[in-house]
């Protein structure tokens, strides 16, 4: 779908824009399995993670133009770098589609998503924005607007997109996604907590999927059996989840980390934070997100475990550790 037709879902040019604040929020999210695979055919299982989030605020700004303050970067939108360039094609989609009058405003940005460790960043500081700004000025958002619109900044902030930062930013449920399918939302309640640590290093998406590109090229039987593999590990994943089994899980999601490693994509740090979970009484651990660096997640049964398995990766070289309540989830 075009600009053209985005601009398409005016609401009524009479609207009173005369709020003074507007305020957006989203989340961010993890892959609990399926990493890499997904890129050929593979389901892979993602899920929003709450505990990461970001925030937006908006009011009239006090200059005559447009600024926005956050942590990375803190001027007028026009100045902004060009690996902002998403957050600022997603302010003028959603002024143009909604014929929304232009006027100075000002941004203010909180986040404790970490930039490039896989965890949709970029989508969700969009989605906190176009939210902000559709509470700034009264007009109702549909979900499917929402994610049509940020989906076209995130085209610019990563070439191409999926769209599954999009989805899990901006709704509840955990998915099935598969490539050119309609992801299938589950509910996820287990008796169980998760951890997600930080590795400190940035994550080098591009060059792992074209790393294990190349790797198919050269050793065709041995990626794909991993990736056999790995599809294998997901629809049991899923049966697991579906059936309360954590342990299964958990088993699961420590076999799937063991193929990904095989292919490549792991690193030492993240291996070695990966070990401490195991260590340390996890039920299951492994890396998340495109690898080379970024995040990896561990499974525990109790808070207790959970806290303790934490500590040990943060011992381990984690920068930064977050803990998620699966029961509530």
């Amino acid at each position: 779908m075009n600009d053209n037709q985005i601009s398409n879902m005016n609401t009524n040019d009479d609207t009173d824009y005369t709020p003074s604040l507007g305020q957006g929020a989203a989340h961010s999210k993890i892959i609990l399995m399926g990493e890499h695979a997904v890129v050929y055919g593979v389901p892979a299982i993602a899920m929003p993670f709450k505990v990461a989030s970001v925030s937006v605020k908006i009011t009239p700004s006090k200059t005559n133009r447009s600024r926005l303050e956050s942590d990375y970067y803190s001027g007028p939108i026009s100045l902004m770098p060009d690996h902002m360039a998403n957050l600022k094609r997603v302010i003028e989609l959603m002024l143009d589609s909604f014929n929304l009058p232009e006027q100075a405003l000002y941004y203010h940005i909180e986040s404790n998503i970490p930039i490039g460790r896989g965890m949709g960043s970029s989508a969700a500081v969009s989605v906190a924005i176009a939210r902000a700004i559709a509470d700034f000025y009264d007009v109702d958002l549909s979900d499917y607007q929402l994610q049509l619109i940020v989906n076209q900044g995130e085209v610019i902030a990563h070439e191409s997109t999926s769209g599954l930062d999009t989805l899990m930013s901006s709704t509840n449920d955990p998915v099935m996604y598969q490539k050119s399918e309609q992801p299938v939302p589950f509910s996820l309640n287990l008796k169980a907590f998760l951890i997600l640590a930080d590795s400190g290093i940035e994550g080098q998406t591009k060059k792992a999927v074209a790393s294990v590109r190349q790797l198919l090229e050269e050793r065709p039987k041995f990626v794909k059996e991993a990736l056999n593999s790995i599809e294998r590990f997901v629809k049991l994943g899923y049966q697991a989840i579906l059936n309360k089994d954590v342990n299964e899980l958990g088993r699961l999601l420590t076999y799937n980390h063991y193929y990904l490693n095989q292919l490549g994509v792991s690193h030492p740090t993240l291996d070695r934070i990966i070990q401490a979970a195991w260590y340390a009484g996890a039920l299951g651990a492994k890396l998340t997100g495109g690898g080379l660096g970024g995040c990896a997640i561990a499974l525990a049964e109790t808070a207790k475990d959970a806290e303790l398995i934490a500590e040990a990766m943060e011992i381990a070289g984690a920068k930064q550790t977050w803990i998620l309540n699966l029961e509530s989830e």
